[in-house]
This record gives C-alpha cells, sequence and structure tokens, in this order.
C-alpha cells in the first residue's frame, strides 16, 4: 500500500471504528445463516487489523492467518482448539470431498467446514480492502454507504431487524467520516496533525452524533403520509401491480396467478369448533393456462333458510348423523357469503337470511331482505366425512361411465397445454390401479420431488407460457396455487375429474375464557386446494400444497401389508434422448471426477506421515530458496526486465526493484534520507557514481515531468550492473 502514512495512535482508532462497522455486517449473517460463533470471525477481523497496525511482513502474516483459520474451523466443528490424529484425517478428507463438488459446480453440496473457511477467505479480503481505504484512499465513504444499503436491505425483506443496527452505524460512520476527512485535509496541506488533537475534534464530533441520533428517535414523529411504496413495486415488478398492491386474503379475481404476495394478519375469523377443519368457500372448473375462472354450465341456484338440511357432502351418504358437531363463526370481514366445513349439514343464524346455493361454484351467498347481505356471526352443524379405504381402492376408471353427473366441465384442459404435463401424470400414475390411488400419487408427487413452497420470487408465466408447465419443470417453487392447480390440472389430463378450491386453511387456535378452543384464522390462511370425484364416494378433498396437512378421515378397514404403500414411489417421466444422453455424459464424467478425489484421499489417508515429511521438505527448502534470494533473485530481475520495452514505465520498474534489492543486502535507506543521499551512500560502498546517474533521471521524470528524453539503454546497463553487484 502507497500513500502517506497514519499515525498509529489514530490508526488504531480507525481500525477499531471499521471494525465495529464491520461487526453490523457479520451480526445478521450469522443470525440469519443460524452459524453462531460471531465472537471467533470479529477475532479474525481483529487480528487482520493488528498485524496490519504493527506492520507484520507478509510471511508473518499470511501463516499466522491461515494457522488461525485452521485453528478455528476445528473449533468450530470438533470443540477443540488443538488436533488429534482423528480430527486431522477427517479435516483433509474435508475438504478434499470439495474439490470435485466445485469441479462439477455443485456449490450447494460443500461442506459446512469449506463453507466457514471460505468464510474466513472473504473477510480476508474485505479487511484488505477496508485497510486500502483507510490508509491510501483516506475516505470510507463507499464502505458506509455499502453498510446501510445492506443493513436496509435484509431489514425490508428479511428477518433481520435492525432498530439499534441503524444507530450504531449512523455513530460509528459519520465518527469514521470526519476524522478520515481530517486527515485528508492534512496531507493535502502537507502538515501532521497530532492524535491529540485528533481527540480533541473527534469528541465534540461524536457528541454531535449522538445527541442528534438520540433526539431522533425519542422525539414524536407524524405518521407518512403516503402508502409504503415497496410491497407495490414488488407487485408491479412481478407482473401483478397494475391494480394494486398484492396481498394474502381471499379474492374473487383469480383469472392471473402467480406473483409474490404481501402478508396480512388481519383477523378475519374466529372459529369455535372441537377439531380444525378446511373452510371452504368456493370452486373453480375452467383452467386458461394462466389462471382460473368459473364458466357458467349451470345457473340454476337452490336457496335455503336458516335451519334446514343443505350441504352437498350431506347427500352423498358419507356423513354419519349421530356424530354431527357445531362450529360457532364470527366473521370480521365484509363476505356476502358463507364459509363451511366438510359435511355441513345445517346453518343457523339470528338474522332472517337466505342462502342461496349456487350448484356451480359450490358457493352460498347471503341475502337480507332480498338483496346482498353480511352476516357477522352465524353457527355451522357439521359431521366430518369418514372415508372407506376398502372402498377408495375399488374405485376404477371405467367406473366414471357409470356415474351419472355429468362431470365434463371437470376435465376441461385449455388446447395449449404442454405435452409434457400430461406424460408426467401418466408416468406418476402408471403402476397404480385404482382412481384413489392415482390421485393420491400425485397429491404426494411434489413433497418427494425437490419442490419448494414459497411466497416470494414466485413466477408469472408470460404470454406464451403455461403457469403449471412452468411450476412443474422450471420453477418449481410457489404456494398452495401453484401445487393445486398443478394438480388438478394432472388429475384431469388422465380423465379424473377434478376442480379448484378456494377458502381458508384452519388457522392457529387458542384457548378462551372458558377454556374452549377458537381457532383465530387471519387473510394469511387464504387457502386453495384440490377436490377429486371418485367414483360411487363422490367429490373428495386433497392437499398437495407441501406445508400443509390432509385433514381427510380414512377408515382403514382393509389389512396393509407392512410393505403395503398407498402411494409407492413414482417413476419420472422420460426424458429425451439428446437430453439423456446429455445427462449420462455429465453424470460419468462427475463419477469419473469423483473417483479420481476419492482415490487420492485414500492414499492421503493412509500416508499422512509420507505426506508430513514431504511438507517439512518443501517448507524448508522454500524457506531457505527465500532467504537465499538476495543473491538469485538479480538474475532474475534482469532476465525479465530485458525482454522489456525501453521507456519509462519499464524504467521506474526497475529502480524501484533496485531500490528493494538494496535493502534487502543490507543497504537500508534511513527514514527521512532523500533519494539523493541515498544514492550517494550506495555510490560511496560500491564505487562510482551509477546510482546518482539513476537517481538524477528518476528524479528528472518523476519531479520534473522530463519522461521522454534519456538513454534508455545506458541507464538500463547502469541498472543490471548495480543490481548485479547487490547479489555479492
Amino acid at each position: 500500500m502507497t500513500g502517506a502514512r497514519i499515525d498509529r495512535q489514530l490508526l488504531l482508532i480507525l481500525y477499531i471504528l471499521a471494525l465495529i462497522l464491520l461487526r453490523e455486517w457479520l451480526i445478521p449473517v450469522i443470525e440469519l445463516t443460524n452459524s453462531d460463533h460471531l465472537t471467533l470471525f470479529l477475532l479474525f477481523v481483529a487480528l487482520s487489523f493488528f498485524l496490519a497496525l504493527i506492520k507484520a511482513k507478509w510471511w508473518i502474516v499470511v501463516p499466522t492467518k491461515i494457522i488461525f483459520i485452521v485453528v478455528a474451523t476445528h473449533y468450530v466443528f470438533f470443540e477443540k482448539v488443538l488436533f488429534t490424529k482423528e480430527t486431522l484425517v477427517y479435516v483433509s478428507g474435508d475438504f478434499l470431498s470439495n474439490a470435485p463438488i466445485i469441479m462439477n459446480g455443485d456449490w450447494e453440496s460443500i461442506t459446512n467446514p469449506f463453507r466457514t473457511v471460505l468464510f474466513f477467505a472473504l473477510l480476508w479480503m474485505t479487511t484488505y480492502l477496508i485497510r486500502h481505504w483507510i490508509e491510501v484512499r483516506k475516505s470510507i465513504l463507499l464502505f458506509y454507504i455499502m453498510t446501510i444499503l445492506f443493513i436496509a436491505f435484509i431489514d425490508t425483506f428479511g428477518g433481520y431487524a435492525a432498530g439499534g443496527a441503524i444507530f450504531r452505524i449512523m455513530v460509528t460512520g459519520l465518527l469514521l467520516l470526519g476524522l478520515l476527512a481530517i486527515t485528508r485535509l492534512a496531507e493535502k496541506h502537507n502538515t501532521s496533525v497530532p492524535t491529540g488533537a485528533f481527540l480533541a475534534i473527534s469528541v465534540p464530533l461524536l457528541f454531535a452524533v449522538v445527541v442528534s441520533g438520540t433526539l431522533a428517535n425519542i422525539l414524536p414523529k407524524q405518521d407518512p403520509i403516503w402508502p409504503d411504496p415497496l410491497p407495490y413495486f414488488e407487485s408491479f415488478v412481478q407482473g401483478s401491480g397494475e391494480g394494486g398492491v398484492a396481498k394474502s386474503g381471499y379474492d374473487t379475481n383469480d383469472s392471473t396467478l402467480g406473483g409474490s404476495f404481501v402478508q396480512d394478519s388481519t383477523l378475519v375469523i374466529e372459529a369455535k369448533v372441537a377439531n380444525e377443519q378446511y373452510w371452504k368457500i368456493e370452486t373453480k372448473n375452467t383452467y386458461t393456462s394462466k389462471g382460473w375462472e368459473q364458466v357458467s354450465v349451470d345457473d340454476s341456484q337452490t336457496s335455503y333458510t336458516p335451519g334446514m338440511e343443505i350441504g352437498e357432502i350431506a347427500s352423498q351418504g358419507n356423513v354419519d348423523a349421530a356424530a354431527q358437531q357445531l362450529a360457532d363463526l364470527k366473521v370480521s370481514e365484509d363476505f356476502s357469503f358463507i364459509v363451511y366445513p366438510y359435511g355441513m349439514n345445517k346453518v343457523y343464524a339470528t338474522k332472517d337470511v337466505v342462502f342461496q346455493y349456487l350448484e356451480g361454484a359450490g358457493k352460498y351467498s347471503t341475502e337480507i331482505e332480498g338483496k346482498e347481505g353480511v352476516l357477522d356471526s352465524y353457527q355451522v352443524e357439521f359431521t366430518e366425512p369418514d372415508y372407506s379405504l376398502k372402498k377408495l381402492r375399488a374405485t376404477r376408471m371405467e367406473d366414471f361411465s357409470e356415474v351419472a353427473e355429468d362431470l365434463t366441465q371437470y376435465l376441461q384442459l385449455p388446447e395449449q397445454l404442454p405435452e409434457r404435463v400430461e406424460e408426467l401424470a401418466k408416468n406418476i400414475t402408471e403402476n397404480q390401479e385404482s382412481v384413489y390411488e392415482k390421485t393420491k400419487a400425485i397429491e404426494k408427487y411434489f413433497g418427494r420431488n425437490g419442490y419448494v413452497y414459497t411466497q416470494q420470487g414466485v413466477a408469472i408465466p408470460k404470454a406464451g407460457d403455461d403457469y403449471v408447465d412452468q411450476f412443474l419443470f422450471d420453477t418449481k417453487q410457489g404456494y398452495c396455487d401453484n401445487f393445486s392447480t398443478s394438480m388438478v390440472v394432472m388429475l384431469r389430463s388422465i380423465d379424473i375429474p377434478a376442480r379448484w378450491v378456494k377458502g381458508f386453511a384452519p388457522g392457529e387456535f387458542v384457548l378462551n375464557d372458558e377454556g374452549e378452543k377458537v381457532y383465530q384464522i387471519t387473510n394469511n390462511e387464504a387457502h386453495s386446494w384440490v377436490e377429486a370425484y371418485m367414483p360411487g364416494i363422490g367429490w373428495m378433498p386433497y392437499e398437495p400444497t407441501i406445508g400443509f396437512s390432509s385433514l381427510t378421515d380414512i377408515e382403514y378397514d382393509i389389512e396393509l401389508n407392512l410393505d403395503d404403500t398407498l402411494t409407492p414411489e413414482v417413476k419420472k417421466p422420460e426424458q429425451p434422448k439428446k437430453e439423456q444422453a446429455e445427462k449420462t455424459v455429465k453424470a460419468d464424467r462427475n463419477f469419473k471426477n469423483s473417483e479420481i478425489f476419492k482415490t487420492m484421499g485414500t492414499w492421503i489417508r493412509n500416508n499422512m506421515w509420507i505426506i508430513g515429511v514431504i511438507v517439512l521438505i518443501v517448507i524448508f527448502a522454500g524457506w531457505r530458496i527465500f532467504v537465499s534470494r538476495v543473491k538469485w533473485l538479480p538474475k532474475v530481475l534482469v532476465y525479465v526486465h530485458r525482454t522489456k520495452q525501453e521507456d519509462w514505465l519499464t524504467f521506474t520498474k526497475r529502480y524501484n526493484s533496485l531500490l528493494k534489492q538494496l535493502d534487502r543486502s543490507g543497504l537500508k535507506r534511513a527514514t527521512g534520507m532523500t533519494l539523493s543521499d541515498y544514492a550517494t551512500s550506495v555510490d560511496n560502498y560500491f564505487g562510482g557514481e551509477r546510482m546518482k546517474m539513476l537517481t538524477t533521471a528518476y528524479e528528472k521524470g518523476f519531479y520534473g515531468g522530463n519522461i521522454t528524453e534519456h538513454e534508455w539503454v545506458v541507464l538500463r546497463e547502469i541498472w543490471e550492473d548495480l543490481i548485479n553487484r547487490s547479489s555479492g
């Protein structure tokens, strides 16, 4: 590093402030990754700054840091400071195992010890960069801005609360900026400021920053005039921001699915019920390749009044009348419909209300005095459906021909649906006989094949893309709409009638004052799932979304073998021949790489003493070569520089290399000695005026700006003579 040197006491203060700023980077990284051992990483940063403060040579710095990294990594994973033979073998084998992983580009498979070493290496580079900003640039503004942006970003988008961190960053960063600004001014005017003067200046600066920051925190603040624009920008970028901010909750418009949404914990329903239930609102029948619509096949409505027999499940003979339950619901939203559990028999309300049941959508709208109305509370009498596994496993595809109900609308698919969706569904279900087992195979497919549940960064299909195809084969991540829609489409592609269901998940329960379970359902519980038609049984709910549990009760009324599974492992879809060949070649290459490194690792573990001896010999030989460089390095430098172009840039490099070589040979330049005085002392040692001639040419170019009018060949010959003499 070059540049005017900073007083060591001031440099210590600057390094401490930089350590505090870097700590604000480490805390959220450690917290969000559950890595722990913050102290070890801070000690490494402090060690790096300490070695820089004492101006330690590189051959001391590098081994010291490497030893610290190895010992710290060993301590983290073995909770021991000193190595044993067993841990040494394990660590060396672990590091070697990462070589084929890196070569193959499989970064997610890197082991945790090796990740730790890489993180230490990153800290190593970061501390060097901070030193450059402090000692050379004398400006930490870029690092300060990056720190603020980083903390603000993870506070906004992550789970880290940066309230106190913002204040610490502000105080530390502004103090650091102020001290470095004074240093730059002193350097500009070619003067020095004593450390005491810096402290005298920094104390008022620190006082002003702390007081202003404290006042900003404790003084009352006016509420924002404008709503938070971040959710809108998020939504707009992901394609759902044209009409406003996409947030969790029930919405009637499902024509365009996908995109992230903002969480909304607003309480919607309080349900006093014995057990958790899925709360159904409606179904939709038409998939458009981008979302869902309800295309009316039958607009007929059936009217019910409170206390009347009601519910489609009750009419199918799956309800045990002796096991009736009661759900007491209080609704906070202005819903002009009811939400209801499976097995609903009757609805009770205090208001004079009429329930209009729309057959196609399965939705019960509420009318009060002849117009759309809202119920804030009502009771639902229901019996939880209980399905016979024997009957379910007896369902056959050919049984659909005997179903009286017209199920055509629940087999609808868009003409442009990619063929690989149907091929995948067939491959998943090809070994299943019953309709039920085929449906269960698709339901469980997602949890066994690497799909991820997430509410952020969910793709929205472009004009020519299909929503289901994109999720199944490209992104493999999304929330309930992705999973449920994909299951419905795959079922329909193999001729199993299915429909898309909207409603609310069970929510979280609390105990009221009477000790009764009350389930609190918020907008975050808005959910979608699947209903598939089982011949001879009727519509049955299924839950394909990862992280959600199906609430369907099944009576195991048949004998099951221990190896008998309702949903055997599915066969993955066959890849095209070209793609399959490419994967085979890549797999072979990866296997060969892994085998090579595995063989190497085995040999190393079995010959540790040989490797130890070789390492010691190499270290000793390297040390001898290094300490004797004063004798052999000049010949190398002469050989290298003879091939370079004769100009000012080459001359300056030669001159600086000569200064370093003279220093190594014992002709050290005293502190404060000018180049001319040093040249005189060198010439007195060797005789003649060669060093003075080189120094005069260097000063003419460096200070006088004359970088062309020189005898470059003559200067090179003089330089070669001097640097060769220095080796003696």
